[in-house]
């Protein structure tokens, strides 16, 4: 099979080679973390490297969120900056900006759905925070953060900041040195992290509740990294099991 290779206008000089390298590596284009599939450029001297969705972002965009309004990318944000109305930090690259609700998104942020259904469990998308986020034991988000979506359960017993799902991100994406050989740590895609630290505060309830938060952890990571495939096979292999 050929590899699949392709030009960018934000890296014109050559063209970035379709990779699935099984280690984290860090988006050119939006400025963030991502994991799998990605285009790399491999001329000598080059590390150029692109997420899936901002290698072929579209011109406008939309989302179910806000159906009446349309999002137009740009490759850098605003001069005034700019602050992912989902995750609730500053924006460094890529972004999707609608002028008409004066909102930014992350091109990967815009990907996020609006609803999902994890064995059984509804969650639903939201800007309207009414209970404690799962990770961070609040309902706000604390410091230079600002506003932030929310994915809460239509039973009510699950609740999880977007800024917090990358929080979680960046605790399990970590590089570590050892005896001058660096290796990369990715334990996301098995979100123990997220569930030991809840477990510690009491608020797991059993298998089943145990199994969904793994599960809608999973889900929602993998998009926010750019790996669709990991988030389809990760959902099949866990409600198999």
């Amino acid at each position: 099979m050929e590899d699949i290779k392709a030009y960018h206008p934000s890296h014109s000089e050559h063209q970035l080679v379709m990779r699935n390298f099984k280690k984290p590596y860090h988006c050119d284009g939006c400025k963030e973390q991502g994991f799998g599939p990605r285009y790399k450029c491999e001329s000598s001297n080059c590390d150029y490297v692109l997420h899936e969705s901002c290698m072929f972002n579209s011109q406008t965009a939309t989302h179910d969120f806000y159906p009446d309004y349309a999002f137009k990318f740009s490759y850098e944000p605003r001069s005034c900056g700019a602050w992912c109305n989902a995750w609730g930090e500053n924006i460094n690259g890529f972004v999707y900006h609608c002028a008409d609700k004066d909102l930014d998104f992350h091109p990967c942020c815009l990907n996020l759905k609006s609803k999902m259904a994890i064995d059984g469990v509804k969650f639903k998308l939201d800007d309207k925070v009414t209970s404690k986020c799962i990770w961070c034991k609040s309902k706000t988000l604390k410091g230079k953060f600002q506003g932030g979506w929310l994915y809460k359960s239509k039973c009510n017993q699950y609740h999880f900041h977007v800024h917090c799902i990358t929080e979680m991100i960046q605790e399990s994406l970590k590089i570590r040195d050892d005896e001058n050989e660096t290796t990369s740590m990715l334990s996301m895609k098995n979100p123990e992290l997220c569930l030991q630290r809840s477990s510690n505060e009491g608020s797991l309830r059993g298998g089943k509740y145990r199994k969904i938060v793994k599960v809608f952890m999973t889900a929602v990571v993998a998009i926010l990294l750019g790996d669709p495939a990991a988030f389809f096979a990760t959902i099949l292999f866990n409600l198999i099991t």
